[in-house]
Order: C-alpha cells, then structure tokens, then sequence
C-alpha cells in the first residue's frame, strides 16, 4: 500500500501539468481517477454485488481533530487534483450503491489532546445510546482514549471489513493491534496518515555551495546516520549580522520544532511503547541505544550555532514560537537553513519557493539497523473508528471497505501526483525517498496513549536539561501503571461487552 511512488512519478511526468491549487485542473488520466476496477482485480474487496444490496442513504462521517484533513468532502471537480478524487470516490460510492457520503468537520487546532471534541462527540452519543455518525476520522489522542473506554468499536469484529488487504495499512494493524482487537487503524481510505508522517527537508543550493555530500547518495549507500547528519549540521552555521545571538536572522544547518525528540525515537527503530508478543502494551523505550541516541541528538539540537529550535528560545528559557512561519520559510529559501524538519503537510508551504530543496527519512542511528522509522506524528493525524453504539455494522463494514479500496484507486494516486509534480518536488532523487518513507511508517502506542508523559518529557529535554535516565526513572512507576490499566481493559473487554452494559 502507498508504494511505487518512482512508477507513479513516471507516469505523472507524461501529463500536463495540473493546476497545484484552484483553477481548473484538466482531467486526469484513469491511473488518477482510479476508474472502476474489475472484481477480478487481486486485491479487490470481497463484497456482495451491489444490485443485492440494500444500503443506500446517508452515510455520516465525523471528521475531528487538531490539524486533520476532511478526506470525504468535496462539493465539485474545480479544486485540487485531490477534490476532484474526493468528488469521485463520493460519487461512485452514490452511483453503485446509492450511499451519500455526509460528514460534519470540527477540526480544529489543539482541539484533540484525549479529551477534545472529537471524543466529547463519540462519548455524548455513547452516554445517549445513539449512533448518528456511521463512522469517524479522530485525532489520535482521542481515538486512543475512546478505544481505551470502549466508546469504540473492535473493527476487526465488523463483517466486510478485511484489514488484510493492501489498501488499510499492515504496519497500522502490527502496532495498533491489542489482543487481537482493532479499533482505530488507517490506509488509502485517507491520505491524513502520510501528511502527519516527519520527514526532513533539504535545501540543494546549500548542498552546493558548502560543498557537501549528496544526501540522496548517503541513504542509498547506507550512510544516512545519526552522526553523519549531526555532521553535515554542524557544517553550516553563522551569526550573520554580528550581534552575537544565534535566531531567526541567522544562518543554520537545522531548522527544528521539540516534536522531534519523538520522530528521532522512530528513526532510531525505537519505540516509547510496542505491542509485544501477548498482544500487550510493552514499555520499551530504554535501552541502550535510546540512551546513545538521546545524548547523540541532544548534541546536535542544543548546539545553537548550527541548529535553530523554533519553539524554545534558549536565551530566556521559555518554550514558545520564535520565528513565524513565513520567516522560517524565508530563511529555507534564502538559503539560511540546510535541514528542516517538519511533516509532509508542510510541502504545501514549500511549493512555491524559489530555491530547490529535497525530502530524506530521518537517518537512522547506525548503519547496522535494518530500516529508516518515519513517524506518523500523532498530534497531526487522525484514524478511522466506528462508534460503539452503530447497530448496521454489515452495511458500514461494506462502505468503508469500498472507501479504503477506491481510496487506493483515486485518492492515494492524487495525493502523490500533487506531492510530486510540479511545484511540490522536482526530481526522481525525491519519489525514490518518499517510497521509503512511505513504507516505512511507525505508529506508536506509547506515544498515542500518552504512557508516563513521556512524549511531554522527552520534546521538553532541551529545556529541563534532563537525561533520558532521570526522564524514564522519574516516571517509570506512573507508566507502568497506566500500561497496567490499558492491557487490563483490552484482555477483559470488547466493544460488545461494553455496549452490553448499557441495555
């Protein structure tokens, strides 16, 4: 799933350029729109024909979260390639089976942090026995929280749905999986999972002008690591007016929010928290190498001649925006700035800067671990659930399957088009890292369930000055006493049995 970005790319370049943003973008080519495929296709969803069927109507989607996507509105054809799919899938799903794709949107920011209004939704209609929304894309904190109360339904329960199939993602299912029970995942059914992944940006100018080896070539040949980043950081670096403060009027080799203490955990082949054999949660976040990496990174990130934080100012102390947004894009395009870390959505940011710039995974910690880790950074995402109190769970199993699998057909193929060409990147150095990425996602369960606040302690380490020992030390007995609870809840519970409860 979310693959074979190169032949996308391929393919892409062969079309006229569409319009990026507005306009009217020309009709793309059935590799985009996805045209209905046969039911001989391999990974077709196993479904009853439609002409048996009987589910039309209304189909109601609650979409929340704190910097979520609305994957299932669209009203017409005039807008981004990924409207226009938005506006088919919907329309597809309404001509083959009579269903109308309904949803209502209450994004909004710092709205879903496990009790926002996503979950406040979901939990009003639990306490009320109602089901008004068929499903649900919340943020992650809130989905974790309503799955932890079983305020959510076990998908893994619901007929029709097959999480198997290439088009939910099968690292979602290995990570989020508790007991065998499912009640949050993702996959082609959004593109909200991609856009929340971290990757780092890269300025190609800047490459050149200090003379520095190709990243690109550096991930081919293994070398992408933690020390040969923190090096090619260190390179760059210059107090540009004089006035003997390193900010926003300077030059860096890294441009960084706190989150990263998170995405560097991943990249590492670490986890906070993992789903162990049992199918329980498993705190796993120290070890040796997490204490290596941690004193390797906290060297890069405090080192305030070269790497600029710009949600802490490290003169007074104080966490907080330092720099604008425009101004952080200014400095990327000027070429004050090597790396920039941020998530994919921020590509929309970037594709309209002059300069030239790259994508690259986080570099691993050694050239001995197998795989780069990209986090899908839980702040910014949101997953699939269904409420608990949903009876026709036949007929939403069969919608959502459609969704996810017409999802691959239409909506993956845009997203990557619109990633790809044109404004957004420019060369096949970078489709060949996003196939990397992209297949390389990690989901973690220590992070998502907040276990011991570590995820707070950890963004915070540039600030408090705190060692990842006294970090773990400090909360160890709070953490393993909500993993405690959270393992208890998932071997004794489904969401049959706490839907029971209520009639």
């Amino acid at each position: 799933m979310k693959k074979t970005l190169s032949f996308l790319l391929a393919i892409f370049m062969l079309l006229p350029l569409l319009v990026a943003c507005g306009g009217e973008p020309s009709e793309p080519a059935a590799a985009v729109t996805g045209a209905p495929a046969s039911d001989k296709a391999p990974d077709a969803p196993d479904l009853p024909d439609a002409d048996t069927l009987d589910i039309a109507g209304d189909f109601n989607i609650l979409v929340a979260g704190n910097w979520a996507w609305n994957d299932y509105a669209a009203e017409d054809e005039s807008g981004t390639v990924i409207d226009t799919a938005i506006y088919r899938r919907n329309r597809y799903m309404k001509e083959k089976y009579g269903v109308d794709i309904q949803n209502e949107d209450i994004v909004k920011y710092s709205s879903a942090m496990g009790t926002g209004l996503g979950y406040n939704k979901i939990y009003t209609e639990y306490m009320a026995g109602e089901s008004r929304y068929d499903a649900a894309m919340i943020g992650t904190y809130d989905v974790a929280t309503l799955a932890f109360n079983g305020y959510i339904r076990d998908l893994s329960e619901i007929n029709y749905l097959d999480l198997t199939k290439p088009y939910w993602d099968q690292r979602a299912g290995k990570e989020l999986s508790m007991n065998g029970k499912m009640y949050y995942t993702t996959g082609d059914i959004s593109v909200a999972d991609n856009r929340a992944t971290y990757v780092l940006f890269f300025s190609k100018a800047m490459v050149n002008d200090y003379g520095l080896e190709n990243p690109y070539d550096l991930v081919r040949d293994n070398a992408w690591t933690l020390e040969k980043f923190g090096s090619l950081v260190k390179s760059v670096g210059g107090d540009d007016n004089g006035d003997g403060v390193y900010d926003k009027n300077d030059t860096f080799g890294l441009l960084t929010p706190t989150d990263t203490h998170l995405a560097i955990l991943s990249a590492a082949g670490e986890h906070l928290c993992e789903i162990n054999d049992k199918g329980e949660i498993e705190l796993t976040l120290y070890n040796e190498r997490t204490v290596n990496l941690y004193d390797q990174y906290l060297a890069i990130v405090t080192d305030h001649s070269h790497a600029y934080n710009y949600q802490y100012d490290y003169l007074t102390g104080k966490t907080g925006l330092t720099s604008s947004n425009e101004e952080r894009i200014e400095m990327f395009n000027t070429g004050r700035a090597l790396f920039y870390s941020h998530t994919m959505f921020y590509m929309d940011y970037l594709r309209d800067l002059e300069s030239d710039f790259g994508i690259l995974p986080y570099p691993k910690l050694d050239a001995a671990q197998e795989n780069y880790g990209n986090l899908v950074s839980a702040w910014h995402s949101q997953f699939v659930c269904v409420p608990a109190m949903c009876t026709d769970t036949d007929r939403i199993g069969i919608v959502l399957e459609e969704l996810a699998y017409e999802g691959k057909q239409r909506l993956t193929p845009a997203y990557y088009e619109k990633t790809l060409v044109g404004q957004y990147t420019r060369d096949e150095d970078s489709a060949e890292m996003l196939d990397l990425i992209f297949a390389n996602l990690v989901y973690d369960v220590g992070i998502y369930y907040d276990i011991g606040t570590y995820k707070s302690q950890l963004t915070a380490m540039p600030r408090t000055g705190k060692s990842l020992t006294t970090i773990y030390d400090e909360h160890y007995n709070e953490a393993m006493s909500k993993i405690d609870e959270i393992n208890a809840f998932f071997h004794q519970n489904t969401t049959e049995d706490v839907a029971a409860q209520t009639e």
